[in-house]
């Protein structure tokens, strides 16, 4: 199957589960405000970004380690990779939960948090390695070009239960039980409901898991992934964690909604660098250079294309988006706005990491992002103090600015990717004519409430956008992929597998 086809079906799969996880994880949230209260919501973002930060630790760069390493060998070589991971992670998090379980009074007591962040901090350690398990089991299978049992276990099961849990929670046992009961119910079930197509496809067993042996070569490949995650994820969310130490749970609260809102757009990004990671793997292992620049650039297109209008909404009209959440919580725009340019330059130009990971320069990658991670932390010291929300939302996209610069250096000197390929230029354009119309919309229909504004806003700006894009004229993978999927636009044509 052609290299775009099948980056388009695995990431179409991709961007299905990312839409509906996404929907459900804004509705969590949206539904924690209004029942819970900006310092619940506030807890549960604090508590995120400890686990996620402990899911990193316990992975230890060895989700990436399947991706690359899979794909490198077969039959026995591949089970054996898959069981030495599936164990190595697995007894990490049983070692990072107990870590958290054994200091949670001591974390709580530094973010602000109290007996409630201490209690469900306790409740996320005991479901830490059911996620890492699920993590594990999800990539061992995408190893194998196969996206969509990851995808219905992290982005359908988990936050559909996550939300469902913590309304019944709510309506039976009070705030307490809300926030603390989704952490341990939602990976159970996802990890029960991905075991058996994870011995299906890979043929490995719990007792294969058990005998397996270290791979000193895999771990030393994953050691410096396991810092550039770490150093990524804390830069995810070392504004969260930084309000939760300058300030209080209740303004975290308000900031969650603007940082997770704008973090829609970067996670575009995650589910197409997700199928074309091991695709850059086999290309650097063949030493086909061309393919790995025609792969970044036709996915970076891709990425830009559909977040475009995304963006659009988000810069235009972030008031109105953030005020669904609750009164008091609008508060958070101009942070919005913010966060939402920086998010933007991420997907666009985030792939440019997992390009050089894949491509053996991940020591280089491990220095932008520890270098980054020590700027921000700098940064949000500095101007938290001054300027409260605004100051994290800028120190995010500042950082976010240089980290491109570098990166786009690193990628044209190294692999000669240039730093903005002419094939961007059509979303770009297209959605500067329809952020026009947006704008103009917004003006004319001031008087109108925010959601029928903002329906007729994104109608008006998605039939300008696809107007704009389909004058400019697809590339020839996009005509090749859409022939493949709707073959009944051209009859008389197949494509054919390379």
């Amino acid at each position: 199957m052609k290299r775009e086809v099948t980056i388009a079906r695995e990431g179409g799969i991709g961007m299905a589960g990312f839409v509906f996880g996404q929907l459900f994880r804004f509705a969590y949230n949206l539904v924690a405000a209004r029942l819970l209260g900006a310092d619940a919501l506030g807890t549960y973002a604090l508590v995120v970004a400890v686990m996620q930060v402990g899911e990193v630790l316990a992975v230890g760069g060895l989700d990436a380690g399947l991706l690359r390493f899979v794909s490198l060998r077969v039959d026995e070589e591949r089970k054996a990779v898959i069981a030495s991971a599936m164990k190595r992670s697995t007894l990490v998090s049983i070692l990072v939960g107990a870590l958290i379980v054994l200091f949670s009074g001591a974390i709580a007591g530094l973010l602000h948090g109290g007996g409630l962040l201490r209690l469900v901090l306790c409740s996320a350690a005991a479901g830490l390695p059911l996620s890492v398990m699920t993590i594990m089991a999800g990539h061992a299978i995408q190893a194998y070009h196969r996206l969509l049992p990851k995808v219905l276990a992290t982005q359908v099961i988990q936050p559909v239960l996550l939300l469902l849990t913590m309304m019944v929670a709510r309506s039976a046992s009070g705030i307490d039980a809300a926030l603390a009961l989704p952490f341990v119910i939602a990976p159970l079930v996802a990890l029960v409901w991905i075991v058996p197509g994870f011995r299906q496809m890979t043929g490995i067993s719990p007792g294969d898991v058990l005998r397996a042996e270290g791979n000193p070569e895999m771990r030393s490949f994953a050691r410096p992934l396991l810092a550039i995650s770490l150093f990524t994820m804390l830069s995810h969310w070392i504004d969260v964690v930084m309000l939760g130490l300058l300030s209080d749970v209740g303004t975290v609260g308000v900031y969650q909604p603007a940082a997770r809102t704008a973090g829609l757009l970067r996670s575009v990004l995650f589910d197409f660098a997700g199928i074309a990671a091991p695709m850059i793997a086999g290309y650097h292992g063949r030493q086909d250079m061309a393919g790995i620049r025609d792969t970044y650039g036709m996915v970076n297109r891709w990425i830009v294309s559909i977040i475009m209008l995304p963006f659009l909404l988000l810069l235009l009209f972030p008031g109105e988006l953030l005020s669904v959440f609750g009164q008091g919580f609008a508060v958070g725009s101009n942070a919005l706005v913010l966060l939402s340019v920086a998010a933007l330059l991420h997907a666009c130009f985030g792939l440019g990491s997992t390009v050089l990971a894949m491509s053996g320069k991940e020591r280089l990658s491990l220095i932008n992002q520890a270098g980054a991670l020590l700027l921000q932390a700098l940064l949000h010291w500095l101007l938290i103090p001054r300027l409260g929300l605004d100051g994290a939302a800028l120190s995010t996209l500042l950082v976010m600015a240089m980290l491109t610069v570098v990166r786009m250096t690193e990628l044209r000197l190294l692999l000669g990717i240039p730093f903005f390929p002419v094939s961007l230029w059509k979303p770009a354009a297209a959605g500067m004519l329809a952020g026009g119309v947006m704008f103009f919309i917004r003006h004319l229909l001031a008087a109108l409430p925010p959601f029928p504004m903002l329906l007729f806003s994104a109608c008006a700006g998605g039939v300008v956008y696809t107007l704009m894009i389909l004058a400019f004229r697809l590339e020839q993978e996009e005509r090749e992929v859409i022939l493949k999927f709707i073959p009944f636009l051209n009859l008389s044509r197949k494509n054919k597998a390379p």
